[in-house]
């Protein structure tokens, strides 16, 4: 018998930050809470900001191969992969954030993150 050689795919990032840019959508109330937000202008942002967050927090990409990827600045990544998620949280209960100059896209990101994450673990069938 020949020898199959199995060459490892690599990740879907695209739709893994498909699935990180709707779990945000779904954290500030879904689509219709964005028409009321009037927050529709930010959407190109949280889509960049999802593929920043996968890539680094699942890839280790760092921010310079991030920012290529993406065709931005090395200083816009950084800024949106520091975000406090806890400031963006206060910004969404209507709070003034207690931190200012919040990227809030890439604290939603992050959020968005870490609940898909949540619901993996929890929905993860035991072993």
């Amino acid at each position: 018998m020949i020898p199959i050689e199995v060459t490892p795919q690599p990740p879907d990032i695209d739709a893994r930050a498909l699935r990180v840019f709707l779990k945000a959508i779904e954290l500030v109330g879904g689509t219709r809470q964005l028409v009321e937000f009037r927050r529709l202008t930010w959407l190109p942002s949280l889509m960049e900001a999802a593929y920043a967050v996968v890539l680094a927090e699942e890839h280790r990409w760092s921010a310079e191969e991030i920012a290529r990827f993406l065709g931005v600045s090395t200083a816009a990544v950084r800024h949106l992969l520091r975000a406090p998620e806890a400031a963006v949280l206060e910004r969404l209960r209507g709070e003034e954030p207690s931190e200012h100059n919040v990227h809030i896209a890439g604290g939603l990101a992050k959020l968005a993150l870490d609940a898909l994450r949540h619901e993996e673990e929890t929905t993860a069938p035991a072993s």
